[in-house]
């Protein structure tokens, strides 16, 4: 029986132990004029958890993550334009994407610009989109609040993933604002931003991405039939130097019409770094109030290492004296029991 059936069939339990009650909805008149025994005027009084043969069967119920998706309007997401996502369900894999880009699939190849060029881009009337996510676009950014020298626009292509199980899951690994997913309706969010999609408009995002290398394959060996990860030089298993959000938004963009493109080389951290006007330091760590469930579920595990560390040495050479602790210490007992039946506990197996 399904976990939605089970808190029904409880309250209705409990409704009529109570003696209270209990409202029914009323029948149509069609049903009231159906022949008391008649199978549609039973059928349309019996439980939708209930099948013809009288047993139940199981409803079917949405996870979190379908519950999620369910949430968005594909009316309002960018896929009813035609527009194939770089990134997420959907998405060809990344070798196929940079190959697009390269050989200019949807407009022109890439066009990739240093910091020097983009300034004198910018200085003849072009636009910087910004697509980092908005606490990283706050921390540091190209222009200076109250100079309009500078056309420089956030549109984030990661935003915070619309379930909240997902956003507290990356919170717990003190990441700012918790697991991300692509922006679902990117390039109408960019859209509203810049509308004209002939304007000449430099996307930069926190390290560039490097269009020129070459990016990680899978690839099957041909003599044991096993699939295995090339990484060109300059990547690792750690990251695809050839890949980064600017260049997966450029490949959206593109689909979407833009003809007037430009690649930050190095990303926002570089024009920082090299010195051009910016506000905010690349190199310092900014605090932000959503790491700080992960803070306090780390400091909790360390003091849980270390407290069932001393007791699993205490009950293999002093037993004598663990019974009395976990007497006298009730926080103590509570934190090893937690940890003995975490998946961590082999950590302890020396002491066992």
């Amino acid at each position: 029986m399904s976990s939605l059936v089970l808190p029904t069939l409880a309250a209705s339990a409990c409704t009529r132990a109570s003696g209270a009650s209990v409202s029914r909805p009323r029948p149509t008149k069609a049903a009231a004029d159906r022949p008391a025994g008649s199978a549609d005027n039973l059928r349309s009084h019996r439980p939708s958890h209930v099948r013809d043969d009288g047993k139940l069967h199981r409803r079917p119920v949405a996870t979190r993550a379908q519950a999620s998706e369910l949430a968005a309007d594909p009316a309002e997401s960018d896929a009813a334009d035609g527009v194939i996502p770089a990134f997420g369900e959907g998405s060809p894999v990344w070798p196929l994407i940079h190959a697009d880009l390269k050989s200019g699939k949807f407009g022109t190849a890439v066009r990739t610009v240093s910091v020097a060029d983009a300034k004198v881009l910018l200085a003849k009337g072009a636009s910087l989109a910004d697509v980092r996510p908005r606490i990283e676009f706050e921390e540091f950014r190209a222009g200076i609040d109250g100079d309009d020298s500078l056309d420089v626009r956030n549109v984030p292509y990661m935003v915070p993933h619309r379930s909240a199980v997902k956003r507290w899951q990356g919170m717990m690994l003190c990441t700012k604002d918790g697991l991300k997913q692509r922006d679902w309706r990117f390039t109408r969010s960019f859209r509203e931003r810049f509308p004209d999609k002939s304007a000449p408009i430099i996307v930069g995002c926190k390290t560039g991405g490097d269009i020129t290398m070459e990016p990680i394959r899978i690839e099957t060996d041909p003599t044991t039939g096993r699939t295995r990860q090339v990484i060109p030089e300059g990547s690792s298993q750690y990251g695809d130097k050839s890949k980064s959000n600017s260049l997966m938004a450029i490949y959206e963009l593109q689909q979407a019409g833009y003809n007037n493109l430009y690649h930050l080389d190095g990303g926002v951290t570089k024009w920082c770094v090299d010195g051009e006007t910016h506000q905010g330091d690349p190199l310092r760590f900014y605090f932000h109030p959503t790491i700080l469930p992960g803070i306090l579920f780390q400091l909790i595990m360390v003091e849980g290492i270390v407290v069932r560390s001393n007791m699993a040495y205490v009950k293999k050479f002093h037993p004598e004296s663990f019974d009395q602790i976990n007497d006298t210490n009730a926080l103590y007992g509570i934190i090893n029991d937690f940890i003995a039946n975490s998946p961590i506990n082999w950590m302890f197996d020396y002491y066992s």
